[in-house]
């Protein structure tokens, strides 16, 4: 090879190293697809919330986060919160009165998408939903995923009722609750995030 040749070589090779240094760089620096603002530990409350099966409707007065983080980033909107500890109160089906607890924590809220519909609204999950209801006569196990969306100019976590992934399971309910009874939650819980006392926004760049 001649001294031109060998030249061009070189500078060929550096320059592709450079520019795969520059493209490994900006991968390391992209900006995650979906922000919180502000972000970290919240609370959140909702009233009257619902959770409907075929043959009845369980009421509560009201249900409370009391232990949740918010994260400030997420790349592909999984995991952009998580609910640590909730809890219901004052809770009834067909007359019955019930208490709720958690038998799998966290639950999961996921990001999936700026609803076309409204754009201060990003849709979304809660997944890994594993709750106990017990009263006189009545036991049943609650699992699966709800859907919804966060409202951005209201603050409010709006759990919708849609979706067949909420599932009844271990029941014994006096037939109000049986096996496989899918479930329709219902319910707004206004955030806030505890370090600022305001509601956070989850944006995409």
């Amino acid at each position: 090879m001649n001294t031109l040749a060998r030249r061009a070589a070189i500078i060929a090779t550096a320059a592709g190293a450079a520019l795969g240094m520059a493209a490994t760089s900006a991968s390391a620096g992209a900006t995650a697809s979906w922000s919180a603002t502000p972000n970290g530990a919240y609370t959140a409350s909702a009233t009257s919330p619902t959770l409907t099966v075929p043959a009845a409707t369980l009421s509560c007065a009201s249900s409370s986060v009391t232990a949740g983080n918010v994260a400030a980033t997420s790349a592909t909107g999984a995991n952009m919160a998580t609910i640590g500890t909730i809890g219901f109160t004052s809770c009834s089906v067909g007359g019955i009165t019930f208490t709720v607890s958690m038998t799998a924590t966290p639950w999961t809220i996921n990001v999936t998408g700026v609803d076309p519909s409204n754009a201060n609204r990003v849709k979304g999950n809660v997944t890994g939903i594993s709750a106990h209801i017990t009263g006189f006569g009545c036991v049943a196990d609650f699992k699966g995923k709800a859907y919804g969306y966060y409202d951005n100019s209201t603050g409010r976590l709006v759990i919708d009722g849609s979706g067949t992934e909420l599932k009844a399971s271990n029941a014994n309910c006096l037939g109000l609750i049986n096996n496989g009874d899918v479930a329709s939650f219902k319910a707004s819980y206004l955030v806030k995030v505890t370090s600022t006392g305001t509601s956070p926004k989850i944006t995409t760049p």
